[in-house]
């Protein structure tokens, strides 16, 4: 395919927090047209300078708990006689390749619910989470028994008055609310996503001809081959970065990720923390250079849609886990693989990572033309 205009370009870059903690790294720069992708950092990060990126075994875990936050799609995987999507996915609507499920999930939702009988937390002066599990606007709620209370935000964040309040959308879906008036990609309004609060506690919808949830182009997902689920964890953003958003493959199944449209926030796209075999929703936490999950996992997977109606997705290993001494040999092995359509591939014929090494130093990317579909293939 002509027209590859991605440049992968390897970086360490730390982000300082608060507290004193190293950040998260830049992780793949992806140099697009009019496409930007957010470096994840901490809710308290100081820092004023942000870069567009693309983040695109040996298990550490004891056996995970039932979440109570993943939305998972079991094993077996989707059916490949699922018809192509016609019209090919565009910016403004793209149906999944690996669903049938029908697009009128994509139209105008109701108001905002009561909280729908749910009894999450809700901590004094916080603001209750609005929907319930399984809920018809694909909205999922994360860590809800913590101070978040359902929140797309971090377990001792609350949604308070006068303020925006993300929340996390199914695997394949996108929140299609944030603050319109946002315009910077770092500092002023780079947190407003999800919902507003007025001072009286409120909840208010700021795109209201925009569903809650709106399925993304649909065309990139983890197929699982391994004997135990691993979890994808997807940074909020807008919001405050935190990887805590997840999309979890079950052993021998899959999972949509969410690959957002070029119409999406600021033209930002998806990245995803991969955590090692046996993971679980639980591990879509903060974790630290003694316990590699979240920002600390093995693998980042990136993608997203250009201006020029391609999208690009990446894999490369996280330069974090490498550094805290743990060897990604030991890790499971990743390729992505093309399942449909025009797939440009690096010079080589092929983007995976595999014994400690990806086919192309530091990370890969790989172009999907229009209709085009791929897999990150674990094994």
């Amino acid at each position: 395919m002509k027209g590859l205009k991605a440049i992968v370009v390897a970086a360490a870059m730390t982000v300082a927090r608060a507290d004193g903690v190293i950040g998260d790294p830049l992780a793949i720069i992806i140099k697009l047209p009019s496409m930007h992708i957010p470096v994840p950092s901490h809710e308290a990060v100081t820092s004023s300078v942000r870069k567009p990126a693309v983040a695109p075994s040996t298990s550490a875990y004891v056996t995970p708990t039932p979440s109570t936050s993943a939305y998972v799609t079991p094993p077996p995987a989707p059916s490949t006689s699922v018809p192509a999507p016609s019209p090919a996915p565009s910016s403004s609507s793209s149906s999944s390749v690996y669903s049938e499920e029908p697009q009128a999930t994509q139209a105008p939702q109701g108001d905002i619910p009561d909280g729908q009988g749910n009894t999450f937390t809700v901590a004094p002066g916080a603001v209750k989470f609005p929907w319930n599990y399984n809920n018809a606007d694909h909205v999922v709620p994360i860590t809800p028994m913590s101070q978040n209370g359902g929140w797309a935000m971090s377990p001792n964040q609350m949604c308070k008055p006068n303020s925006w309040c993300p929340y996390a959308c199914a695997p394949g879906y996108y929140s299609a609310q944030w603050d319109p008036s946002a315009v910077l990609y770092n500092g002023a309004g780079s947190m407003n996503g999800g919902l507003y609060a007025d001072g009286n506690g409120v909840l208010s919808k700021p795109n209201k001809d925009a569903a809650f949830c709106v399925r993304g182009m649909g065309n990139a997902r983890i197929r699982n081959t391994l004997g135990e689920s691993v979890s994808a964890c997807q940074t909020v953003y807008p919001g405050n970065e935190a990887m805590i958003i997840p999309s979890v493959a079950g052993a021998g199944g899959s999972v949509d990720l969410n690959v957002v449209p070029s119409t999406y926030w600021l033209g930002t796209s998806s990245q995803f923390y991969v955590n090692l075999r046996g993971s679980s929703a639980e591990q879509c936490v903060w974790g630290d250079a003694d316990k590699p999950v979240g920002n600390w996992a093995p693998y980042i997977f990136g993608g997203g849609q250009a201006k020029d109606g391609n999208t690009y997705i990446s894999v490369q290993f996280n330069p974090l886990y490498t550094s805290a001494g743990f060897n990604v040999a030991d890790a499971y092995n990743v390729e992505i693989v093309c399942d449909r359509g025009a797939c440009n591939f690096p010079q080589g014929g092929q983007c995976k990572c595999e014994g400690g090494k990806c086919s192309v130093d530091n990370g890969c990317t790989v172009t999907l033309g229009s209709g085009a579909s791929a897999s990150f293939v674990l094994y």
